[in-house]
């Protein structure tokens, strides 16, 4: 019997290598979306339109996911390609045929909810960096700077290796068991338009498709499928000897041909739309908003004039040699505040331990703090810019102290002058009354000192255009253009850069925007583009650095 050329599966295939080239970083982004939806939700901070250029991957792919099934996994995920082109290897090359048994296959099935689960627990919502290095999804996004994603992601790439040898022997491995991104599309796919059916009185009992299914599915206990573990692949359709099974649509059967062509137009279509629906809020400023932190928790009392009040800001060694700069508020001779000015961390690790270091540091009125593990490096980074900052509270104190002192003693003396002479009486009031003067006088120009080291430290910017570089992906030099008005951020735009242009359009909307939304440099990198995105924070800070009055 002469077999029949699978033509939608060569349709197939041909997309997934293009997306495999074109955007093998796509699955980490949508995937970077779904986390800030939820991380916003528990802060109670959402706010759609202003974080949408951040979210395009994940919107676009969970509309589609939603209407028409799991065709982001089945057609675009760079990862499923990898799973799908090691099962090719395996079984045409090295002819291997393991089934799995179809109860395992359904447990096992469920690893991959507990997977999003321990996420969405342990890292989201603790806020712990202890999985920071495990994802073989950054370890595989990466893996063109195998030295720097070796150091890394240490862990990511041993699980990776596992994943690999477990894909040579169960098709789709990680797909089925492992993936959180495909546990979260395999519930939202359960409503979609679109369902694959197979009379079961036209069947015979070859269970062809069901052998034939890329995700392992019982197709021959069911008469249609709606989503869930279904990916959309098609297999099941154009290796069924009596062509029973079909694509239908809203009750239709329709060509599974046309079904593919129109689902990957509408997801490349709504992409392109929301991608220029992102950079138009980006420019038009809806996307920006100030922000500002402010920490409050008990603190001690000191008997001691320790420290002048004011604002100081301080300077120190953070992650791999960055320098973090925090700003440190005295108030009646305590810490009443500390705000972090700029870092040159892993923003990942720094927004892990920046707000709990930063309490403690407040609560113990001291920086002798425990660091956190996973994070020493950011810990200290913060610990020492503050006890830079408090450094120079205490220097201010001393000055003060001292010359309040040689005040004391200038007046001591005068009264005792006044006291050894009876006919001097009068002028010893007179004494006295210039004397309290001086002291109004001596106590304003404390104050106007305070105030001057406030306006001082307090960090401001003079407005203008500031061009500053950074190191991105594999060393090469990012050159970002910063826009300053009122003292505020209102434009970000990339002058040049030696990254790989794939990683870098996908995140440069996205992280431009957070820095201008949060007035800040302390934003999250995007999994998956972890180096582009340190390269375009990096240059974006040191034009600001050039902009600080």
């Amino acid at each position: 019997m002469k077999k029949k050329i699978k033509r939608i599966q060569i349709f197939r295939l041909a997309v997934q290598l293009l997306m495999f080239i074109l955007s093998p970083g796509l699955f980490i982004l949508a995937f970077s979306g779904f986390k800030s939806i939820y991380e916003m939700i528990i802060k109670g901070d959402l706010n759609f339109i202003q974080v949408f250029p951040s979210l395009i991957e994940f919107v676009t792919a969970i509309i589609i996911t939603i209407v028409l099934g799991r065709f982001f996994c089945g057609w675009i995920c760079a990862f499923g390609t990898y799973n799908d082109l090691l099962h090719l290897l395996s079984k045409h090359v090295f002819k291997i045929n393991f089934k799995v048994n179809e109860k395992l296959d359904a447990a096992l099935k469920y690893v991959k909810y507990l997977v999003l689960l321990l996420l969405i627990v342990v890292v989201w919502t603790m806020g712990s960096s202890v999985l920071d290095t495990t994802s073989p999804w950054d370890a595989f996004a990466l893996i063109t700077d195998f030295p720097q994603v070796l150091s890394d992601y240490t862990i990511g790439v041993v699980f990776l290796i596992l994943i690999t040898v477990g894909a040579f022997f169960v098709e789709r491995f990680f797909c089925r068991y492992l993936c959180p991104l495909g546990a979260v599309f395999n519930i939202f796919s359960r409503i979609g338009i679109l369902k694959i059916i197979k009379p079961s009185e036209k069947c015979g009992k070859c269970r062809v498709c069901t052998n034939n299914c890329s995700m392992g599915l019982p197709l021959y206990k069911v008469e249609s499928v709606c989503g869930g573990d279904c990916i959309n692949c098609f297999k099941c359709i154009e290796t069924c000897p009596r062509n029973n099974t079909k694509v239908n649509v809203l009750g239709e059967n329709i060509n599974p041909e046309l079904a593919s062509s129109l689902a990957i137009a509408a997801m490349v279509g709504l992409y392109g739309v929301n991608n220029l629906g992102g950079i138009a809020l980006a420019k038009s400023g809806l996307t920006t908003t100030s922000s500002s932190s402010t920490n409050t928790t008990t603190s001690t009392t000191s008997t001691s004039q320790k420290y002048t009040d004011g604002t100081y800001t301080g300077t120190g060694t953070g992650y791999r040699g960055g320098t973090t700069e925090i700003s440190v508020t005295i108030k009646d001779n305590k810490i009443a505040n500390i705000e972090t000015v700029s870092n040159q961390d892993t923003p990942r690790f720094y927004e892990n331990v920046e707000s709990e270091i930063i309490s403690e540091m407040i609560s113990n009125q001291s920086t002798s703090v425990d660091t956190i593990s996973g994070a020493t490096y950011s810990c200290e980074g913060i610990i020492n810019a503050t006890q830079d900052a408090l450094t120079q509270a205490e220097a201010s104190s001393t000055a003060s102290t001292a010359s309040i002192s040689t005040a004391d003693e200038s007046t001591t003396d005068t009264s005792t002058g006044v006291a050894s002479s009876d006919s001097s009486v009068s002028t010893s009031s007179n004494d006295n009354s210039s004397t309290t003067t001086n002291d109004e006088t001596s106590t304003a120009n404390t104050t106007d000192d305070s105030a001057s080291i406030t306006t001082k430290d307090t960090v401001s910017y003079t407005d203008g255009t500031y061009t500053g570089t950074g190191t991105g992906y594999r060393r090469g030099t990012t050159e970002m253009s910063v826009t300053i008005k009122d003292n505020k951020i209102i434009s970000i735009e990339t002058v040049s850069n030696q990254d790989t242009p794939r990683f870098y359009e996908n995140v440069e909307s996205g992280i431009i925007s957070e820095i201008i939304s949060a007035q800040s440099t302390s934003v999250d990198t995007i999994s998956g583009a972890t180096y582009s995105c340190e390269g375009i924070i990096s240059a974006t800070q040191d034009a600001l650095s050039q902009a600080k009055v």
